[in-house]
């Protein structure tokens, strides 16, 4: 054999070992991407659990820091962890955001707990799957010549709507410091909370009950802060979370994931070294300056229920109020209106 056959071969010997050592890597690379694509399928299946996956629309009925959590879990990405999509809407009120869980507009929304008791109670097929605080966010607020209650006997009293939830805790607070709501006071409608403020400012009212963000404006405005609810109402859930009944029925799973992010959501707000990233957040979130956001965030830090756990007392503390009030004539227990398979436990 000449030298340039023996060259030749030699070549066509490289240029084999070359393919398999080209193809041998190959190989190794698509085993390594499909083992990480598998540990990445199995971290998934780990954060869902059963949960495969679901779209929910959560109604709120205002715009208040007490929503921190559901802001951080929508923007840390716990929501997403879990396989939910969760979309937030703002709606006009309790009234509309319940009407809209109903006809599953909404799977979830925020609410006080007395509307969804009256609701249930006239057959809605709602449940309390969670809460975002277990203390009451609201402030009572008089003008200037009002200095205690007794000042109020005669004079006019700014509610939202007869039979919802601030209504009811207005009159109770009334009732606690001595006052009939139906006789020593005229009780009249005046609608959320900028409104009934507004009630305030212009004198058609001497008293409110007002929610944060509101109260810092109430401040400003040069109206008295009377009393601080939560300082006389010890047991209370007050920002609830309510869902569907279909949506309980059919996801079971995604409700429970929704209530564990929400709660982890919790824990990381109450961190703090997050405490700056909070304010930042409130600020994003409800165009508020930086001293309101820190006083807001300050207000409703100590009320932020921890894994969103209800507090059946104060469930069943709206239940009698609300039936002592005569917005409620059924008998209702707290098993009816309260979903267990979210708790945390």
């Amino acid at each position: 054999m000449n030298r340039f056959s023996n060259r030749a071969c030699m070549s066509l010997v490289v240029f084999f070992l070359l393919v398999v050592t080209v193809l041998s890597g190959c190989s190794s690379t698509n085993n390594a991407n499909n083992t990480n694509n598998a540990e990445s399928q199995n971290e998934a299946k780990e954060v869902s659990g059963d949960n495969k996956g679901a779209t929910i629309k959560l109604g709120l009925p205002s715009s208040n820091s007490s929503y921190l959590p559901l802001f951080v879990a929508d923007k840390k990405g716990f929501f997403q962890d879990r396989n939910l999509t969760v979309t937030l809407k703002k709606v006009q009120g309790g009234v509309i955001a319940l009407r809209g869980l109903q006809t599953n507009d909404f799977q979830v929304i925020s609410s006080l707990p007395e509307s969804v008791i009256t609701g249930v109670a006239q057959g809605a097929d709602v449940k309390m799957i969670g809460t975002l605080d277990n203390q009451s966010m609201y402030s009572i607020y008089t003008t200037k010549d009002i200095n205690s209650p007794e000042d109020l006997k005669g004079e006019v009293v700014a509610t939202n709507r007869t039979g919802n939830g601030t209504d009811i805790q207005l009159r109770w607070w009334l009732e606690k410091n001595g006052l009939d709501p139906d006789k020593d006071v005229r009780i009249i409608e005046a609608g959320e909370n900028s409104t009934r403020l507004q009630s305030l400012m212009t004198g058609q009212a001497k008293l409110t009950i007002l929610s944060q963000p509101t109260d810092l404006k109430a401040d400003t405005s040069g109206m008295k802060k009377l009393a601080v609810m939560r300082d006389e109402l010890k047991t209370y859930n007050h920002n609830m979370l309510m869902a569907n009944g279909d949506f309980l029925k059919n996801q079971p799973e995604a409700a429970k994931a929704f209530v564990e992010a929400v709660g982890e959501a919790t824990e990381y707000a109450k961190k703090p070294e997050n405490r700056e990233e909070m304010v930042m957040l409130i600020m994003d979130e409800l165009q508020m300056e930086k001293q309101d956001a820190e006083k807001s965030f300050d207000f409703v830090l100590p009320a932020l229920a921890d894994k969103a756990e209800i507090n059946r007392e104060g469930v069943q503390w709206a239940i009698d109020t609300t039936k002592e009030t005569g917005m409620l004539k059924e008998d209702i227990s707290t098993d009816q209106l309260i979903y267990e398979n979210t708790s945390a436990k």
